[in-house]
């Protein structure tokens, strides 16, 4: 079990690319719809192997992540004891009321026991305005809670404006099987390795979670395109929701999937299309601490 320390609730396997991208062949599709700011999604789903098909409608980026609830707790109990902590220590750092150290030994006191309990996993990465994510996990039943935890403009989390909910995966299996993939990329503290060449075209990707921070975020890998006038090191601060404007609309770069954590020992699956061009896989709050890697399709 992951200890979530003073992270927010985040962390599958994704594919996320263009409207024409493809789904593996034999999966069970979900199809999700985000906008600023709610989701359409089905209530439930069936257990085992399912591609969450999200298309962004919005003109923010999102992301869709699924965390597992201990037995016994409810959406309610997330929503009350969870989500609104989250808002309370962001209000401090947003005020400059207590600085990063301070805000996460707050939030440490805030957030209940069974927090710790909360199994992230996974979900369709940061994904830009008109892009469709492709995400296949595998997935065991129970109660589940969806969020989506970016920022508007404001800084208020997409959470407190409505992408918050509740989905159940029954006992019924979907008898799907995951992809077959020609890149493999491996996280551990702090690496992102990578094997496989990208080049232009479609790669399927399969990501092994082999280690996790003990405090803190776990190790998550997005995609982004870098733009001629992109600077790095501003995304780099951007994907640390503790930052004033980190993880705060508009972008500083356009996102084109990437999967959220999920425990150690799982892997995640994520379709994607390269055009030519300069790319980075990089991490959460733990890019600050070299999980960032450049790449070049020709």
């Amino acid at each position: 079990m992951i200890d979530r320390g003073f992270s927010p609730t985040f962390g599958i396997v994704l594919a996320a690319v263009t409207l024409a991208a493809c789904q593996p062949s034999d999966a069970h599709v979900v199809r999700v719809t985000a906008s600023d700011y709610a989701f359409q999604v089905p209530d439930s789903i069936p257990s085992g192997w399912s591609t969450f098909r999200m298309e962004n409608q919005g003109e923010e980026h999102h992301f869709l992540l699924l965390n597992r609830l201990p037995d016994g707790k409810t959406f309610q109990d997330y929503h009350r004891d969870v989500a609104a902590p989250f808002d309370s220590v962001w209000h401090v750092l947003k005020t400059g009321a207590a600085d990063k150290a301070e805000a996460g030994a707050l939030l440490g006191r805030l957030l209940p026991d069974w927090y710790a309990s909360v199994r992230p996993m996974g979900g369709p990465g940061l994904v830009a305005p008109g892009g469709v994510a492709w995400a296949t996990m595998e997935l065991d039943p129970g109660t589940y809670v969806i969020e989506c935890y970016v920022k508007a403009k404001d800084g208020t989390f997409h959470t407190s404006l409505g992408m918050l909910q509740q989905i159940t995966v029954t006992n019924e299996s979907s008898g799907a099987s995951p992809p077959e993939a020609d890149i493999e990329v491996t996280l551990s503290n702090y690496e992102i390795a990578i094997e496989g060449e990208l080049t232009q075209g479609e790669h399927t990707v399969a990501v092994h979670f082999a280690e996790h921070p003990v405090v803190g975020l776990g190790n998550d890998v997005h995609v982004v395109r870098l733009e001629a006038g992109t600077d790095l090191d501003e995304v780099v601060s951007w994907m640390d929701w503790m930052n004033v404007d980190g993880l705060r609309a508009p972008a500083p770069a356009r996102f084109v999937g990437g999967t959220q954590e999920m425990p150690v020992g799982y892997t995640a699956y994520f379709t994607i299309e390269l055009l030519p061009g300069r790319y980075a896989w990089i991490s959460e709050a733990p890019a600050a601490l070299g999980m960032v890697k450049e790449f070049t399709v020709r």
